[in-house]
């Protein structure tokens, strides 16, 4: 169901004009589908954390993600969970990378 997400990352940072915010960035569900959760976590750890995501985004909508990066560095990992059940797992986002930012969700 998710052949748009690819081995190499299911997202790319888009550079557009977003006011900076200490570790947040807006995410934005272009998959097709309805995300129902965001699972983060430092890359370091060996579980998820909990759902970031207060709600959905239903497919082109965006949402806010604010995450406290301090003190675990900024290689995250992101799990996405779909409306229907569907899970696909994100490794190593550079969450310093895209503070402030829009990050594309295909």
């Amino acid at each position: 169901m998710k052949n748009y997400l690819t081995p190499l990352g299911a997202a790319f940072v888009v550079c557009l004009a977003f006011p900076a915010a200490g570790g947040s960035f807006e995410m934005v569900n272009q998959t097709g589908y309805t995300i129902t959760g965001v699972h983060a976590g430092p890359s370091n750890e060996s579980s998820w954390g909990p759902n970031v995501l207060q709600g959905r985004i239903t497919d082109g909508n965006t949402v806010v993600i604010t995450l406290d990066s301090a003190g675990y560095g900024c290689s995250w990992d992101l799990k996405y969970v779909f409306s229907d059940g569907d899970e696909y797992e994100e490794y190593e986002v550079n969450i310093c990378a895209i503070d402030g930012q829009q990050y594309v969700i295909q």
